[in-house]
């Protein structure tokens, strides 16, 4: 039975195509030199970052081994080779644990850990078959086939399931729930995994992943400059212009699909898929 329209809106909306990766992406690595996970897609201008970091940009390379922060204000949008999509949120730090795919199988592993803040993971083709695991200090979370928020504090873990398969969430104890319900999801806190429970609307619009300021999605350089806010993804029938990759694209349908839905149907609601920000490195 095929999916109904909404839910392919969310996998094309999710992930760019290969088409719009860099050809570096394409190309087999040289020796001694680490494989490329996935290009940074969206940064958020204006932010600061601490001295001796490395800031990133549009364009720049996701390699395995990398420790990503954000600031206040930082939100950084990530897309991998398998088309897989990471979107981390202010104030937090994740690093690239583990990254390998087979393009002909179109198999492979993705594994994350997220020390502190806010993620969005939207699954691509490795998470079809191997989950994608998100790793925190209580615990973590394995995400089949679709889409999840995870926040972590010094003190507890929460994650949100929105579309997809399952998630699956593990305290460092062992205790597991399976969440497999859209707009539910379950916490860690106290050495104690909640049922799955679901989440109010309210906290489903309370979207961390919008930058309040302007985004930059341009061309690689040290330095964005500020800039009006711009649709990064379309799921609309018109022409996106791919001859001009960084012009504004059609309007987003499942923006206002998901905006109506947010009173009438809370379990399905996802504000938006793609979040931005600008965003330090660390090797």
């Amino acid at each position: 039975m095929s999916p109904p329209p909404i839910s392919k809106d969310l996998w094309f909306a999710a992930a760019l195509s290969t088409a719009a990766l860099p050809t570096a992406m394409a190309q087999s690595p040289q020796p001694n030199q680490p494989i490329q996970a996935g290009v940074v897609t969206a940064t958020t201008a204006g932010a600061s970052f601490a001295a001796g970091d490395q800031v990133l940009h549009v364009g720049a390379e996701v390699l395995p081994g990398q420790k990503l922060r954000t600031n206040a204000e930082g939100r950084l949008h990530i897309l991998f080779l398998d088309q897989s999509a990471v979107t981390i949120g202010p104030d937090s730090e994740v690093i690239i644990e583990t990254f390998s795919y087979d393009t002909s199988s179109r198999l492979g592993q993705i594994g994350l850990t997220l020390n502190r803040g806010s993620l969005r993971v939207v699954g691509g083709h490795i998470s079809k078959n191997n989950p994608t695991v998100i790793g925190t200090p209580q615990g973590k979370v394995e995400i089949s086939g679709g889409i999840s928020t995870i926040e972590t504090t010094g003190n507890s873990t929460s994650a949100t399931f929105l579309f997809g398969q399952q998630m699956r969430v593990t305290e460092n104890s062992g205790q597991t729930q399976t969440v497999t319900r859209p707009g539910f999801g379950t916490s860690i806190t106290n050495n104690t995994i909640s049922p799955p429970q679901r989440i109010s609307a309210q906290t489903l619009g309370a979207n961390h992943f919008n930058s309040p300021n302007s985004i930059s999605s341009s061309s690689p350089g040290p330095s964005p400059s500020p800039s009006q806010p711009t649709v990064l993804i379309s799921t609309s029938d018109r022409p996106s212009g791919t001859q001009q990759p960084n012009a504004i694209l059609a309007s987003d349908r499942l923006q206002t699909t998901t905006q109506n839905q947010l009173s009438t149907n809370p379990s399905n609601t996802l504000q938006t898929l793609l979040g931005t920000s600008q965003t330090n490195i660390q090797s």
